[in-house]
């Protein structure tokens, strides 16, 4: 071999060699300076705060720092995305998103952050079927009869949500057109409130993430009727999706995601997604969010800008097509 095919041989070998090993550098490129805080907009002992919890543990033992959860309940998601979109944009504080986040730009006139510029999607974590339950004095145990019973009544019936523009709000009303029914909305100030009024028989059905759910339903003071997502809940394996159950376009999961502030380089955004995909692909960690109801998703960074534009796309249609008015 001649010297001059020699060196464009080796020369070659080499930037190949460089692109191999180049590969992987952009998930070293984030070295947590300090602690690390995930923002929950839930409050403590939630479902979703285990969720953060779990993830934060498991971040810990990669990067040898503290992951700390701060939680900000309130305002449908607004008050931490907004201290996450507020703050600096180097990968130390991160957001648990939650559907509200698809939600609120078809609920509330204006916000304190534009979702698109000042948030910026890290990782889809897990999708959070919801569960349409009813109290069981209602005696109905199927969708069709509770349809049925919807039309047949003189005056519509009520059901619960944890407030007007929440996400079990839209939950119901999707239900509504797909269902061709009319159903009396009355908003509670939050989860528990309205879990309550539902297990005090003050009120007869709600649209419950399936988290929320399982242990009133185990107990046998809810009766599940039908899941809202495309696929049967693994911890409630009888129970049908609302397209088994006679809605064949009916489709609505919650999620649970991490972002970060949306100036935050994608590089940066890009090696968190790397941990994080190893956190969540341990089988310890996804049984145990598979036993409350997640289902986990993970993903790229862009698989999950992908879905949180396309997300609050499809909130904009459902609030459009039940008149639901922003705030």
């Amino acid at each position: 071999m001649g010297l001059k095919r020699w060196l464009i041989t080796s020369i070659s070998w080499l930037s190949l060699l460089g692109m191999a090993t180049a590969a992987p550098a952009s998930a070293a490129e984030f070295k947590p300076n300090g602690p690390v805080t995930i923002v929950a907009p839930f409050a403590a002992g939630g479902t979703v705060d285990q969720v953060a919890r779990e993830l934060g543990r498991g971040l810990e033992k990669l990067w040898g720092v503290p992951v700390l959860v701060d939680n900000k309940p309130g305002a449908g998601n607004i008050l931490a995305a907004t201290a996450i979109a507020q703050s600096k944009p180097d990968g130390q504080k991160l957001l648990l998103a939650s559907t509200s986040i698809s939600v609120n730009p078809s609920v509330y006139k204006s916000l304190p952050y534009d979702t698109e510029k000042d948030l910026a999607a890290v990782s889809y974590l897990a999708a959070s079927p919801n569960v349409l339950v009813v109290r069981p004095k209602m005696n109905i145990k199927t969708l069709q009869e509770l349809i049925e019973r919807a039309k047949a009544s003189k005056q519509p019936l009520q059901y619960a949500s944890v407030g007007k523009g929440s996400a079990h709000h839209f939950c119901m009303e999707l239900l509504q057109i797909e269902a061709g029914i009319k159903l009396t909305h009355i908003p509670y100030k939050g989860v528990s409130p309205a879990l309550a009024a539902l297990l005090g028989d003050e009120i007869g059905i709600y649209c419950s993430d399936t988290p929320g759910a399982m242990e009133p339903i185990k107990e046998g003071q809810l009766i599940p009727l039908a899941v809202t997502s495309s696929k049967r809940v693994s911890v409630l394996p009888d129970i049908p999706t609302m397209a088994e159950a006679g809605l064949p376009n009916y489709n609505n999961s919650g999620y649970v995601g991490v972002m970060a502030p949306g100036a935050t380089p994608k590089n940066v955004r890009e090696a968190i997604n790397h941990d994080i995909q190893d956190v969540i692909k341990d089988p310890a960690f996804q049984k145990r969010f598979a036993d409350l109801g997640y289902d986990m998703v993970g993903g790229s960074v862009d698989k999950f800008a992908d879905f949180i534009k396309r997300d609050v796309a499809r909130y904009g249609e459902i609030a459009k097509a039940a008149t639901i008015e922003k705030q």
